[in-house]
């Protein structure tokens, strides 16, 4: 009996083409590569950089695509930088001319139509919810609650109503601050709900959302890291 056929997708090269500082905390690196001229990104999709930590050892990290230029194949990817791992290494001293390895692009979420559409997230989730938003019709509404360290972290967010939720010496990954502030939703019969960020916050979040009147099955959660592994936190977003 022949061994099952293991289908990985191929890995591809990007050269960093512009650094911008988005906040204290977020860079923007721009990448280019050949292999992704012409290709048509859905929002939220993400690509796996090849990375190494300080030990040498290979690691994958995995990033929102914030915007794409599919005619040169150019892909804005934010970085939260957050401790030492190796996503917030790579991404504190990526500089245009730098070559990166990466596998994608991926992702399962899908927009459907709603009324009413709801983000929840911490701040691993920031590009994520900018790139859904600028998506949606115009006539259709988004709400966005957002957990982030301190006015700092606050990015510019289009076509949504947010509602930020300052940490402060809290730590992070937790589902109580986004918890309260959600206490007070009424979400209409149309809606659609997104929950993106610390894997068990969201988990937790998602039956807030459900009791506020959104259907299981209306709800998207992602989970893009994990408390006590926070050289992971932003996994498809900012590492």
């Amino acid at each position: 009996m022949s061994a099952p056929v293991i289908r990985r997708s191929p890995v591809h090269e990007a050269t960093v083409t512009e650094i911008a500082d988005l906040t204290p905390r977020m860079r923007r690196v721009t990448v280019r590569s050949d292999a992704m001229v012409g290709v048509t990104i859905r929002p939220a999709q993400d690509v796996e950089l090849h990375l190494r930590e300080a030990t040498g050892r290979r690691v994958k990290r995995r990033y929102t695509i914030r915007h794409a230029r599919p005619e040169i194949g150019e892909l804005d990817l934010d970085v939260l930088l957050h401790g030492e791992g190796a996503g917030s290494r790579w991404g504190a001293t990526a500089q245009p001319g730098d070559v990166v390895e990466f596998q994608g692009p991926r992702g399962k979420l899908e927009l459907r139509p709603a009324a009413w559409h709801l983000l929840v997230g911490d701040e691993s989730a920031l590009p994520a919810v900018a790139a859904i938003t600028e998506a949606l019709p115009a006539q259709e509404r988004a709400v966005a609650f957002l957990e982030v360290g301190d006015a700092s972290d606050e990015l510019p967010m289009a076509k949504v109503d947010v509602h930020w939720v300052h940490r402060g010496d809290a730590p992070p990954g937790g589902p109580e601050l986004l918890t309260a502030a959600l206490a007070a939703i009424e979400p209409p019969d149309d809606a659609r709900a997104y929950l993106m960020g610390e894997s068990r916050a969201m988990v937790a979040l998602r039956g807030v959302v459900e009791a506020a009147g959104i259907p299981h099955d209306a709800i998207f959660v992602k989970g893009y890291w994990n408390t006590g592994r926070p050289d992971r936190l932003a996994g498809r977003a900012p590492s």
